[in-house]
């Protein structure tokens, strides 16, 4: 307060501080409006062949709006003729501001990682792996943001060592609570490193069954097959069988129906050869691998199985076809006025 005092008795003048605010008014002109537009403008000119380097102006636009406007202000504050004392401290948090806006253009820059190891990796020929990037671009994300603190830290005299060691003990002493985000992590190297499934690819297990979206530090986002998303910790997924359905050329769709004993032998002979016609004339389906056939008799019904192996290509969709074979297979049995088995009582779970 004595300082502002001082300040105000000797320091004061109205033309000093009426340029100081010019300068504010100016600089949040040019924040908000002249790098937006500098920003924008080279990222128009930017031909297809310097495409991936818009993920870098869109990386630091903010932070280089941060660091204007905070040098505006420092640059205001010089021009009032501040006390020293606090143009010292003002200089210094300057000085950080230019190392946060670096480290949270870093930062963001790392979620563009995808796109720009693609192309990178296109140039030397070097194929990237989808399930790596999320784990890769959090893990740098953390570097970032720790060597950014860091340095900040360091900046200001406080013995980064020391707060290292602090953080140590303090480690120590929540260690035994976080026995399961280790494991988590742990979990996600090992699902990484072994490569059971890539992102985008249809996965089940006896956790879940979908589409894997992303993996994190902690857990595998799954997008079930009727839109819902389920988070899976690594732990659980890791130690689990996977089976890669999108790694399949070919499905097999197995269908079991069970038949009244009334019918008619020649009506299920009849049934059994235009189900299989039927399925061999659908291109989505394997040559040659459908079957139709009357596998035992039992006293709930003739067991009658049908089963055909689907082309699993990159838009096939399995519980759709699925569906279609059951529903060729009930239009052939209604065609033929045969009903299903009603003794359901001692009918086998499926």
């Amino acid at each position: 307060m004595k300082l502002l005092q001082k300040w105000l008795i000797n320091n004061f003048d109205w033309q000093a501080l009426g340029l100081a605010l010019l300068i504010i008014i100016l600089t949040i002109i040019v924040t908000k409006g002249i790098v937006g537009v500098i920003f924008y403008q080279i990222e128009k000119r930017l031909s297809k062949r310097f495409a991936i380097w818009r993920d870098v102006l869109v990386a630091f636009e903010k932070p280089v709006k941060i660091a204007v406007l905070f040098a505006g202000f420092v640059w205001a504050l010089h021009t009032a003729r501040a006390p020293h004392l606090i143009l010292q401290y003002v200089d210094a948090i300057n000085k950080s501001v230019v190392m946060f806006s670096v480290g949270y253009g870093l930062y963001s820059l790392m979620s563009s990682l995808t796109d720009l190891f693609q192309y990178f990796g296109a140039k030397i020929h070097v194929e990237v792996d989808s399930i790596v990037m999320p784990f890769l671009k959090r893990t740098l994300q953390f570097v970032v943001m720790a060597l950014t603190i860091t340095m900040i830290l360091s900046d200001w005299g406080i013995n980064v060592n020391g707060v290292f060691a602090g953080l140590g003990l303090a480690g120590l002493a929540v260690s035994m609570a976080a026995q399961d985000p280790i494991k988590n992590l742990l979990g996600g190297i090992i699902i990484i490193t072994e490569k059971p499934f890539q992102i985008g690819d249809n996965i089940e297990s006896p956790s879940v069954a979908g589409i894997a979206e992303d993996i994190t530090f902690r857990s595998t986002l799954v997008r079930t097959l009727d839109g819902a998303l389920v988070v899976v910790p690594n732990a659980t997924l890791s130690n689990e069988p996977i089976t890669n359905w999108s790694r399949v050329e070919i499905r097999k769709i197995p269908l079991v129906f069970y038949l009244s004993l009334k019918t008619d032998t020649k009506e299920l002979i009849a049934v059994s050869e235009e189900t299989m016609r039927k399925l061999l004339v659908d291109d989505r389906f394997e040559e040659g691998t459908a079957k139709a056939f009357i596998n035992q008799v039992t006293p709930y019904g003739y067991e009658f199985n049908v089963n055909v192996f689907l082309k699993m290509l990159p838009d096939t969709d399995f519980p759709g076809a699925r569906a279609d074979v059951n529903m060729i297979v009930l239009r052939i049995l209604a065609a033929h006025n045969i009903q299903l088995s009603v003794n359901t009582k001692q009918m086998p779970q499926q």
